[in-house]
């Protein structure tokens, strides 16, 4: 977990600023729904890096930082089905493109101050000034999870901060690539259990209409979520709205047997036979 000074994520064990690699610039890559990146403030062009490879050599250590990762996984997962002298060779040329797109300005052979190599390993600088939304995402979630149990009304303000962060899926432009798979699941399930959660949370403090606006956001993700159904259930009653209370679990039940080819639970049934009977 990277520590948050002034706006900058450190890696684990930094002092406030002080071990910072002080020839980087700051980084800011967003990574959900659209993939940008700026230095200084500054949007990256696509064109600056010259080859598609090297941007999702970029992609690739965004992901597994601040780890470095051998070459040799590096290779094998991104330019599979090459003999090692061909990925060797796109390895490195990839490289030189992204230190290139990185830092124009960086002499021949000169150390990169984004990049590093530990043995035959490489990745981000740990110490380099880099803001990642994901990172961000993720830790305000955590942030929200963990106020929802005392402080319920602080808990709404970060789900809902931390949510509006999540603009889409990550890396959609590397949404075919393996190793970008885990980290697409598991953010994609982090925002679907924040807005679930936030719903419960804003139905409990008498919002019934905001409950179904953040239920809805996770039926439209994913139709089979059946808690949000229940929710919308509730919040519907709670809007004084039977109708649409028992249309909402007539959707979830249909939604159910077609694509699961199963029916509700019987939690969910039982509360859609207390608001039939009144």
């Amino acid at each position: 977990m990277q520590t948050v000074y002034d706006g900058l994520f450190l890696a684990p064990g930094n002092e406030k600023g002080e071990q910072l690699n002080s020839q980087a610039k700051q980084l800011h890559v967003q990574t959900l729904g659209r993939f940008i990146v700026q230095i200084a403030d500054e949007t990256l062009p696509d064109s600056a890096w010259g080859r598609g490879k090297a941007r999702q050599l970029f992609q690739y250590f965004v992901t597994y930082q601040p780890r470095q990762t051998p070459k040799e996984r590096i290779v094998a997962e991104l330019w599979p089905g090459l003999d090692a002298q061909k990925a060797d060779r796109d390895f490195k040329v990839a490289l030189n493109a992204l230190q290139s797109a990185l830092e124009p300005d960086r002499q021949p052979r000169a150390p990169s101050a984004y990049i590093t190599r530990l043995g035959t390993s490489y990745g981000l600088d740990p110490d380099i000034p880099l803001l990642v939304d994901a990172v961000e995402f993720e830790a305000g979630i955590t942030a929200a999870s963990t106020a929802a149990a005392h402080f319920r009304a602080q808990a709404i303000d970060l789900y809902q901060h931390a949510l509006q962060l999540y603009h889409g899926e990550y890396l959609p432009d590397a949404i075919y690539e393996d190793w970008s798979s885990a980290m697409r699941e598991r953010l994609s399930l982090l925002y679907l259990n924040g807005c679930n959660r936030l719903a419960w949370l804003l139905l409990a403090e008498g919002n019934a209409i905001g409950a179904i606006d953040w239920s809805q956001k996770v039926i439209s993700l994913d139709p089979c979520w059946e808690d949000a159904y229940r929710l919308q259930m509730r919040a519907y009653m709670a809007n004084s709205n039977r109708p649409l209370a028992m249309r909402a679990y007539q959707q979830c039940r249909q939604t159910l047997a077609e694509a699961l080819a199963i029916e509700p639970m019987a939690e969910t049934t039982a509360l859609y036979e207390q608001i039939k009977q009144g």
